[in-house]
């Protein structure tokens, strides 16, 4: 069960809808393949678009991104400012450190992708890959409640929430978000899931096994990596469940409270297989009534990228 008055839309009309630029084809493959190893992405089509269009309240855009991984959304949401040349600036919020070396979803990589098994931190990847829109991002290190208590970068018109999913996080940044987002600002919720779906549930446990005798072959035996990989990533069972519900309650009791500020939509997403099931949507919430923030434009930077 979702709010009442809640739309419900496919992404591709929610896209339509807005009248602004899309991003570039050939930049958005580029990015979702070095960024996510080629894997979704499509939450970017719509980020690009809201930021694209530049503050509806005047003066630069402020964008926030809470978990930054590998800066999927942050990067889009930077290109969408030079595109359109927006004046304006990313804050991407992440408990991982800038310059801190990680090996980035490997087991989600084929062999022959860019991050496929390296160990490298989001500042390389973005001087390697994407110097131009690292200009645009501020990257702060820390949680995303600490960091939106002491937020003195004035009204945000544009927030993309995707670090913790659990519902005390999720609801905490919802309410800070409440007083820090400019009229007309929109939230953007990623995994909000309908409801009760048979989900697919990856098994730790039976996967262990085929998992270690994958990476063996891959050690032994350098020409099976590609397909050693991917032993065990079958090996699943479904159980009935409301997936990632704590993100769902906290933001219907978010946009139910703030009736008459707040107004939901929620736009369904194409399945991604075995990584996202079928009813995986974004959660935009849109300001609709007066009372954002009036905040001045303080624009001290944090850690920048």
């Amino acid at each position: 069960m979702i709010s009442d008055g809640a739309v419900v839309a496919p992404l591709s009309r929610s896209l339509r809808d807005l009248d602004a630029p899309g991003v570039p084809a050939e930049w958005y493959a580029r990015a979702a393949r070095v960024l996510r190893g080629g894997d979704g992405g499509e939450h970017g089509l719509l980020l690009y678009k809201l930021v694209s269009g530049g503050s509806r309240r005047g003066g630069p855009l402020v964008a926030l991104d809470v978990g930054t991984a590998r800066g999927f959304s942050a990067l889009t949401m930077a290109r969408a400012m030079l595109d359109g040349e927006v004046e304006g600036r990313v804050y991407s919020v992440d408990v991982i450190g800038h310059d801190e070396p990680v090996i980035w979803h490997g087991d989600k990589h084929d062999a022959d992708e860019p991050l496929a098994g390296v160990e490298m931190s989001r500042a390389e990847i973005w001087r390697r890959w994407f110097p131009d829109e690292a200009g645009m991002v501020t990257t702060v290190e820390g949680t995303s409640l600490d960091v939106l208590g002491g937020w003195r970068h004035g009204p945000i018109d544009c927030a993309f929430l995707d670090g913790s999913h659990e519902y005390e996080d999720v609801r905490g940044e919802l309410a800070a978000l409440d007083s820090l987002m400019a009229e007309g600002g929109v939230i953007v919720v990623d995994d909000f899931h309908l409801g009760v779906e048979v989900a697919r549930v990856r098994s730790r446990l039976l996967n262990a096994v085929p998992w270690r005798i994958g990476g063996l072959l891959g050690r032994v035996w350098p020409g099976a990596r590609a397909w050693s990989r991917r032993l065990g990533a079958n090996n699943e069972y479904a159980v009935v469940r409301h997936r990632l519900s704590g993100v769902r309650n906290a933001v219907v009791e978010f946009a139910e409270e703030g009736a008459g500020r707040w107004s939901l939509e929620v736009v369904t997403m194409p399945s991604r297989g075995e990584y996202q099931g079928g009813d995986y949507s974004l959660a935009v919430l849109s300001r609709t009534a007066s009372g954002g923030c009036d905040m001045d434009g303080q624009d001290g930077q944090d850690e920048s990228s």
